[in-house]
C-alpha cells in the first residue's frame, strides 16, 4: 500500500501553510481604532456659541450693540478659521466641506445687560484658558492658529469689561 501524500507533496503543503499564514493573519485583524476627536473642534464650538450669543445680544441691548457685534463677527471668524483648519489636517468624508458645525449654536439669553456683558466676559475668558491648554501642545501652525484665538478672545474679553 502506497501513502497517499509523498514526502515531497508533504513539503510543498508545508511551504504553502508558511506563506499562506501571515495573508490569513492579515484577513483577519481588527479595524483601527478611529483617531482621537480633533482638540481644535471644541474650541471651534465654543467659538460658534460665543457668536451666536453675541447676535442676540445685539438686539436685545441697543446700548452695547456695537460691542456685542465686534465679538460676533470676531468669533465668527475664528469659528470658520479653526473648522478650516480641522477639514484640512482631516477632511471631512463627504465631498461638501464642514466649515460649520453639524448643527447650528444656539446662543445664551441673559435677563438684563450687566448679567449679559458678564456671562460674555465669563464664556472669553473660559475660551482664553481652554485655547491656552491646546495651544501649549500643538503643532507648529495649529499653535499659531490657536494663539491667535487666544489673543483674540482676550482682547473682546477686555473690550467687554
Amino acid at each position: 500500500m502506497t501513502p497517499l501524500l509523498g514526502r515531497r507533496a508533504l513539503l510543498r503543503l508545508a511551504a504553502l501553510a508558511a506563506v499562506a499564514a501571515p495573508a490569513v493573519a492579515a484577513c483577519t485583524t481588527q479595524p483601527p481604532a478611529p483617531p482621537p476627536p480633533d482638540p481644535l473642534a471644541a474650541l471651534a464650538d465654543a467659538a460658534a456659541a460665543d457668536a451666536a450669543t453675541a447676535r442676540g445680544l445685539v438686539a436685545a441691548y441697543p446700548a452695547l450693540a456695537a460691542k456685542f457685534q465686534l465679538v460676533a463677527t470676531n468669533r465668527e471668524a475664528q469659528a470658520v478659521a479653526l473648522r478650516k483648519e480641522i477639514d484640512r489636517a482631516t477632511p471631512p468624508p463627504s465631498t461638501s466641506a464642514s466649515t460649520t458645525p453639524s448643527s447650528p449654536p444656539q446662543g445664551k439669553t441673559y435677563p438684563d445687560q450687566a448679567a449679559a456683558v458678564a456671562g460674555l466676559t465669563a464664556s472669553l475668558g473660559s475660551a482664553v484658558e481652554q485655547a491656552t491648554r491646546v495651544a501649549l501642545n500643538a503643532p507648529g501652525y495649529r499653535a499659531g492658529l490657536v494663539g491667535s484665538v487666544v489673543a483674540g478672545c482676550a482682547c473682546l474679553k477686555e473690550l467687554l469689561s
